[in-house]
């Protein structure tokens, strides 16, 4: 036989050898689609007589190139991840590598090792871009950002919080009781339902806002998502104090500075960093308000709530220094156009008491609403049985108060002069609204008028008297001295002693008066025994006598 004969009935028989080989074995696995099934799988990697399910057979080891060891790139932690274990369930194929539907589909075998790495929607969840590069997997969702290193695979029994710290960080709460969260997934001892652990759904259960801030019930820190307790922790501050009102101010509900969800995995309400958002509303926002927050200086700016007045900065919100006093957000009494008055219950009665001190209902208090009654009648705020004090805007009844005085003196008379109008000394208005009425400080402007001005005379108040006035004396219409004892009373000197006859001129009066000392000769409206007989003409700028 020639050499060219033996040599192609070797060829022959190597290529039936081959043959053989491959038929009915691997090649045969790998093209009957119609009984494709993922143990075929092993035909290339994996064991077919291992234990477990399709997929946990088809995994390496073995790899495609017959190593078993897990330091191997083609071994790595195939196991462990499709198998099942006390942490989570089978992670499939898919989520990791392309599963062909035969042996001879695109991108199977068609290319060099390694198997390209194609993550699923899993690892993608969160919107996470894994990445898998010198043997370790990075920024996927089912290792968050811990080092998962492929080739030195973690036992089954690693420690809880392996791949998220425990806590994990903000806005997870700073809270290490996770049954109370995740009752579903986790206990005591640890993950109870691995079905419901790297599933790609947190699972939290229905929980009342105090699982994670605040305490007994009551969903304001302290405790922050931090933990914090303490009032000088921008979580705590006054949280506390604004939900419980206090003896002088509402309870504020939270929805008036955050949006306060329906549910726990509401939008919005867990979805975003810390620190929380602030949506002022309600009392913040009256009057048209625009409240900023400040967390460099931890203060709110021109909310109303604070500083009903005017736009202003509030208190720190991380102050140790207690309850504000009364007037610690306005001033006592606030400014004009305020009347400027302290005897608040005159016009607020409904939210204070008699005693301008103690509320009578603090739900009406820093609600956004100004509770007020502004009286009709003058002696709403200052007089009683007439407009004329007392009582004065103080609260004030005594004629030793500059604001009670010599009024009544003047208003209702004493039988020796006409009764004095208010307006002759006074702006008086037509309404409580008028300008000029209550939005100024205290003392009342004095506007003299009237006989007080008679014969040119220029009337003023000064160091609490009367000066340069015609009624008393100060201006005599010929421009020399009256010979009056009292021709600057004292406005506070209220005993009669600066009312006496002859108080204000002199008896008989300085010449050209005629030295007569029976006034009733001359003077119709007196009697011989000085009595007036007609006040309302006395003291009316005008001299009425009659000559014998």
């Amino acid at each position: 036989m020639s050499d060219r004969i033996r040599s192609l009935s070797l060829g022959a028989v190597v290529i039936a050898a081959v043959a053989a080989a491959l038929a009915p074995g691997c090649q045969s696995q790998r093209d009957d689609v119609a009984n494709q099934k993922a143990s075929a799988c092993t035909s290339c990697h994996g064991d077919p007589n291992r234990v477990g399910t399709d997929l946990e057979r088809a995994a390496p080891p073995t790899d495609s190139t017959g190593k078993t060891d897990p330091s191997s790139p083609g071994v790595g932690a195939h196991a462990a991840h499709l198998t099942a274990t006390k942490t989570h369930d089978p992670v499939a194929c898919t989520e990791c590598h392309i599963v062909p539907k035969q042996t001879s589909d695109k991108g199977h075998l068609d290319d060099d090792r390694p198997a390209e790495f194609t993550p699923g929607d899993l690892a993608k969840q969160g919107g996470r871009d894994p990445q898998y590069q010198n043997f370790r997997c990075s920024d996927t969702y089912c290792h968050r950002d811990s080092d998962a290193v492929w080739t030195s695979p973690r036992s089954s029994d690693a420690a809880c919080g392996t791949c998220h710290s425990l806590p994990p960080p903000a806005p997870h709460p700073k809270s290490t009781k996770c049954p109370d969260c995740h009752g579903a997934v986790v206990d005591a001892s640890g993950i109870k339902n691995p079905a419901l652990h790297v599933n790609g759904t947190i699972d939290v259960g229905d929980l009342p806002c105090d699982s994670c801030h605040g305490s007994d019930g009551n969903p304001a820190p302290p405790s922050d998502l931090s933990g914090n307790t303490e009032v000088t922790a921008l979580g705590v501050g006054a949280h506390r104090v604004h939900l419980a009102g206090g003896a002088v101010s509402r309870p504020v509900p939270c929805s008036e500075c955050h949006v306060v969800p329906a549910e726990f995995k509401a939008a919005g309400h867990t979805d975003s960093d810390l620190p929380a958002e602030l949506t002022f509303s309600g009392a913040a926002i009256a009057n048209n308000r625009k409240p900023t927050w400040d967390r460099n200086v931890r203060k709110c700016s021109d909310a109303w709530c604070h500083s009903p007045e005017a736009p202003g900065p509030s208190p720190e919100w991380t102050t140790t220094s207690g309850p504000l006093p009364c007037g610690g957000c306005h001033g006592t009494p606030p400014a004009p156009p305020h009347p400027q008055m302290t005897n608040c219950s005159r016009c607020h009665g409904a939210v204070i008491n008699d005693d301008n001190a103690t509320f009578k209902d603090r739900t009406l208090h820093v609600d956004g609403v100004v509770e007020v009654v502004m009286p009709d009648l003058c002696n709403g705020c200052h007089g009683s049985t007439n407009p004329a004090p007392p009582t004065d805007l103080s609260g004030s009844s005594a004629t030793t108060s500059p604001g009670v005085g010599a009024h009544q003196a003047h208003v209702v008379g004493k039988g020796t002069a006409r009764k004095v109008p208010c307006a002759e000394c006074h702006v008086v208005p037509t309404k409580v609204t008028d300008p000029g009425h209550y939005d100024t400080l205290g003392p009342a402007e004095l506007t003299f008028s009237g006989v007080a001005t008679t014969g040119g005379a220029s009337p003023a108040y000064s160091g609490g008297s009367c000066q340069n006035t015609y009624c008393h004396g100060a201006a005599w219409p010929n421009g020399k001295p009256s010979g009056g004892p009292s021709t600057q009373p004292i406005w506070t000197k209220v005993d009669g002693s600066q009312a006496a006859c002859g108080g204000c001129h002199s008896l008989p009066p300085p010449a050209p008066h005629p030295v007569a000392f029976v006034c009733a000769g001359c003077h119709k409206n007196i009697d011989t025994s000085l009595k007036f007989l007609f006040p309302e003409t006395h003291v009316d700028g005008l001299t009425t006598f009659t000559v014998p």
